[in-house]
């Protein structure tokens, strides 16, 4: 194993079982061949890079991640003209359970980094050197978490490759920065940019359902989870998702829930009181 025009190591946090770990390479930096042990994450933050794995290149620019699976023998090269800086995390194949093995073998090797990703890697990367034995456990989880990250990230690629026209996506967006406001049809066509007519049509072919009952539902489910969790009023749950009033979203909780708010956080603080 060689390794060429590398700066020191900038920072790491390590487990038994996962290596979080953050890199410089000068112009020109080299490194390898050398056998994968791990499932290893690799993030280009700035600079350039070719990894060889197998004989098959990969060609990385900054804002690009990977993911690199057990056996490959790689190679990687640097950018001649610049630094190049990279993160990466490294998780143990023991760690890895079986069905999570098995997405990682099927996910793309290289994607766009997502900003989820993003937060994971740095949390692994600011766990300061002296919790030691401490944080092994939370390291791990955080490995872990980061390949979860990848594979989530290889299926929104590929659904929304696939699957999901502009305008629906821009409507979904819109939903998810407006979630509490009024809407009605005419003003989220208007968001995703196409007719209302048209909006309808995409929402039943791609999500089965209506614009509106796709908003009301996912208002519903979002009261329920405050019911659940917190201790608001009905009325401030159904203000703070978009309801009018608190008998409206009553009447959807009862809909999909089939009781109403009251009995259903009941039901959910105390359950085994439904069974008397």
């Amino acid at each position: 194993m060689t390794a060429k025009n590398i700066s020191k190591r900038l920072r790491s946090a390590e487990s038994a079982g996962v290596f979080f770990g953050d890199v410089v390479y000068e112009p020109g930096g080299h490194f390898g061949p050398r056998l994968q042990q791990d499932y290893q994450l690799f993030v280009l933050l700035e600079g350039g890079a070719t990894v060889e794995v197998d004989g098959q290149r990969r060609e990385f620019e900054a804002g690009k991640m990977g993911l690199f699976l057990p056996g490959g023998r790689e190679v990687f090269t640097f950018a001649d003209d610049r630094k190049s800086h990279h993160t990466w995390c490294a998780v143990r194949p023991p760690v890895v359970s079986a069905d999570l093995a098995q997405a990682c073998e099927q996910a793309a090797s290289v994607l766009p980094v997502s900003r989820r990703f993003e937060q994971i890697m740095e949390l692994g990367l600011s766990l300061p050197l002296t919790t030691g034995s401490q944080a092994h456990g939370l390291i791990d989880a955080l490995g872990l978490a980061a390949l979860q990250a990848y594979v989530f990230a290889d299926l929104r690629q590929e659904n929304r490759t696939k699957e999901e026209p502009d305008a629906l996506r821009r409507a979904l967006a819109w939903l998810g920065q407006e979630g509490h406001e009024n809407v009605d049809l005419t003003r989220l066509a208007q968001a995703a940019g196409v007719s209302p007519a048209q909006l309808v049509k995409l929402f039943k072919s791609h999500l089965g359902t209506t614009p509106l009952r796709y908003v009301w539902e996912t208002r519903t489910h979002r009261g329920a989870q405050l019911l659940r969790e917190t201790g608001l009023t009905v009325g401030e749950v159904a203000y703070r998702c978009g309801f009018q009033t608190p008998f409206h979203f009553s009447r959807w909780i009862k809909q999909l829930y089939g009781v109403a708010p009251r009995e259903f956080r009941a039901n959910a603080w105390s359950p085994m009181s439904s069974g008397k």
